[in-house]
């Protein structure tokens, strides 16, 4: 008996090592210390030539509450700098530093203590998050939402529906992982976003002058890249865009002990010509 409660035990054990092994790499590929001399990268992402003009996107659902089309999301410029807002700047890898956010917000539609967002949209276009801190969810409008989180193979990572307005919900993505994720609601073919997902908490997004900034990095080299999302749409998939590759820059930067280093983006990394159309066939309307 003595014998067959050992092999139990020891059966249960490499069962337990199993488990630990599935879900170790999600914590093991960084170490949260204490940064008393980190660095800091700051910059613009700024654009180059002629701003082109994107199309509307078709409505096809809640058109009393969205209206009949929604300004595309995928390319704000700001006339005055030249700046680009929501081009993703990340540390490629970084394996130890300071610890993430507890919870990273992903608003949709217009709502909120300080929401800048539109009706029927997510309030921004491209959600970087921490892979083990909380993602929480929260729909601001009467109507339904439904986000939807693809990972790297087009594999459904997390499915919900959120029908009550201003109630968040929390969860966590531990299967997501890379950049460039698919972010979409099921139920609004035109509301598409990129979920970005990481180890570490050194990302940025700009503003909407083009400015980032990346704190408390721990002294050393590192690959910094930019990523913004490809804004030519090439094809409809059941009235859904389907973009253009992104364009993504990199540079490698050496953060000195309570460094400052300065870095500029210029976008875009190749031609575009922009094709109006929007969602449903129509033409474009007259200049």
């Amino acid at each position: 008996m003595s014998g067959h409660r050992s092999r139990i035990y020891r059966l249960l054990f490499v069962l337990a090592l199993c488990c630990l092994g599935g879900v170790a790499p999600a914590w093991a590929d960084y170490n949260v210390i204490e940064v008393p001399d980190g660095g800091t990268i700051k910059g613009k992402a700024l654009w180059k030539g002629a701003i082109p003009k994107v199309p509307p996107l078709r409505v096809f659902a809640d058109l009393d509450a969205c209206g009949t089309q929604v300004p595309s999301p995928v390319l704000q410029i700001d006339p005055a700098s030249m700046g680009v807002q929501d081009v993703l700047v990340y540390l490629e890898r970084v394996e130890r530093g300071k610890a993430a956010e507890p919870v990273y917000r992903l608003p949709m539609g217009k709502g909120g203590a300080s929401s800048t967002g539109q009706a029927c949209q997510f309030q921004h276009p491209v959600f970087p998050f921490v892979r083990t801190s909380q993602v929480g969810m929260v729909n601001f409008e009467p109507v339904l939402h439904n986000p939807h989180f693809f990972s790297e193979t087009q594999a459904s990572l997390f499915n919900l529906a959120l029908p009550t307005p201003d109630r968040e919900i929390t969860t966590r993505l531990l299967r997501a992982r890379g950049v460039g994720l698919r972010l979409l609601c099921d139920v609004h073919v035109h509301m598409n976003a990129w979920a970005a997902a990481f180890d570490h908490p050194y990302f940025a997004v700009t503003d909407s002058q083009g400015r980032f900034e990346i704190s408390g990095i721990p002294p050393g080299s590192y690959t910094v890249v930019a990523w913004h999302s490809g804004y030519n749409i090439l094809k409809f998939n059941a009235s859904r865009p389907v973009y253009d590759e992104p364009h993504v820059i990199r540079k490698t930067v050496t953060i000195a002990p309570r460094g400052l280093v300065e870095s500029q983006f210029e976008l875009p990394v190749r031609p575009v010509d922009v094709e109006w159309n929007i969602a449903g066939g129509e033409e474009r309307p007259p200049e």
